[in-house]
């Protein structure tokens, strides 16, 4: 009985990843809109990075029902497995390939594991492969690779600051804001670096996320019990399931799929499968458990998701800017912080200090915002405004050396804003002169 509840849940797994596929190729040839703007191609994600990676988990359930199936089931599993291997290319997500490959890998040397010997220089020859496709994915996009690296440093130095306890789920953004902006402060940061530099609401990489929000200990201890369970699957010989937790580990690594309610329903029933086919009526019990419980965590899970409050918070203390509700504004602000990394906190509490004729304090908000995102040229117009306005507090070397930066620094995407911008400091240069 519990047995079948097991290939129930893989083949819901399936019946999802299908759905997804299908989903996908009407976007593709434009018969169903996507969800977001500037891609094609998401699925029921706003993404083409979920999503991927969700096709990419679900590959290993229906390659392995085909694989070892029977009669009709394994036809359906074909057919399931041919679709969403079509549509997973189009997504463009390089860790979502990766997770595929190593977790079909698994499948089919468990499927073959008899005869693995007969194919060792196949395997040596596709390791090497795979590295050489691993290097030419990083040129491919070298600068999005880049961020990432960026991103997994600045979290690697955050965890080393609250290794213990963590700083907790929701102010995880907040901490790594803080993180990068300490990093580029030191002055360690090379150019590139500097140029790759964004505000990101995860850091790509789930394993330094929850280390960041639980502390070391807690990542250990969720590891602990996965690969236990795992192996328990792997013995169990239920390879699609565990396939698809190795896809998802991979994945993992490199992408964000924990923030999505299907991927922790997705987790949570694979772990419940490999659970399930122990003969252990107290382990299938609390396969169950875990299964009830984070059903009824998830009931409120969108209305608990930090970001989700960050950017009506920064919304609310933006309007109260407005309204020259300076002191409220910034004190939602500085709580803003915690759950954002957003720069323009930092610039709206600069302005707000401003406004109150707390001119160094502005200051000192500004140049943090410089060194949060070193790449935006706003901070530095903001700074050099604050000099042209002031001569009486502030020297005129420091209009020269803001106004030099938002004249030689590059812009990330060229405007009519950041034009203006830099018509207005030639301006106030020359009424200085």
């Amino acid at each position: 009985m519990m047995e079948r509840l097991g290939r129930i849940i893989t083949w819901l797994l399936i019946a999802f990843g299908v759905k997804e596929a299908v989903l996908g190729l009407l976007q593709v040839y434009g018969y169903e809109p996507s969800n977001h703007s500037l891609y094609a191609l998401t699925g029921s994600f706003y993404n083409p990075g979920p999503y991927s990676g969700f096709l990419a988990m679900c590959l290993p359930l229906a390659l392995h029902e085909w694989l070892e199936g029977k009669r009709i089931w394994k036809h359906l599993a074909l057919v399931a497995w041919v679709l969403m291997l079509v549509v997973l290319p189009s997504g463009m997500s390089r860790t979502a390939w990766l997770a595929a490959i190593v977790a079909s890998c698994y499948v089919w040397a468990m499927h073959y594991r008899d005869r693995l010997y007969r194919f060792r220089k196949v395997f040596w020859a596709g390791g090497l492969l795979l590295v050489l496709l691993s290097i030419g994915a990083y040129h491919w996009k070298k600068d999005s690779a880049d961020g990432r690296l960026l991103m997994w440093k600045v979290a690697g130095q955050a965890v080393m600051e609250h290794p213990w306890q963590g700083v907790g789920w929701e102010c995880v953004a907040g901490a790594y804001g803080d993180a990068q902006e300490r990093y580029f402060a030191s002055g360690a940061a090379t150019e590139q670096e500097e140029h790759v530099a964004g505000a990101p609401e995860y850091v790509f990489n789930e394993y330094l996320q929850v280390a960041m929000a639980w502390g070391v200990p807690a990542l250990c201890g969720i590891l602990l019990v996965v690969t236990v369970l795992f192996c328990w699957g792997h013995r169990s010989r239920v390879y699609g399931v565990c396939g698809a937790l190795l896809s998802l580990a991979v994945f993992s690594f490199s992408s964000y799929p924990f923030q999505f309610m299907e991927f922790i329903v997705a987790f949570v029933g694979l772990l419940v499968a490999c659970l399930l086919v122990l003969r252990n009526v107290y382990l299938q019990v609390l396969a169950w458990a875990i299964g009830i419980g984070v059903c009824l965590y998830l009931y409120d899970y969108r209305e608990e998701h930090p970001m989700l409050k960050a950017h009506p918070m920064f919304e609310r203390a933006h309007a109260l800017h407005k309204a020259g509700e300076w002191e409220a504004s910034t004190e939602m602000l500085k709580e803003t912080m915690r759950i954002s990394s957003d720069a323009m906190v930092l610039n709206i509490i600069g302005k707000n200090c401003q406004a109150m004729g707390q001119y160094q304090e502005a200051e000192h908000w500004f140049i943090r915002s410089t060194h949060r995102l070193p790449n935006r040229i706003y901070p530095y117009y903001l700074l050099a405004k604050l000099y042209a306005e002031h001569p009486e507090v502030f020297p005129k070397e420091k209009l020269e050396d803001a106004a030099r930066m938002v004249l030689e620094k590059d812009a990330k995407v060229e405007s009519t804003a950041i034009r203006q911008m830099m018509e207005e400091v030639k301006i106030w240069l020359n009424e200085k002169e």
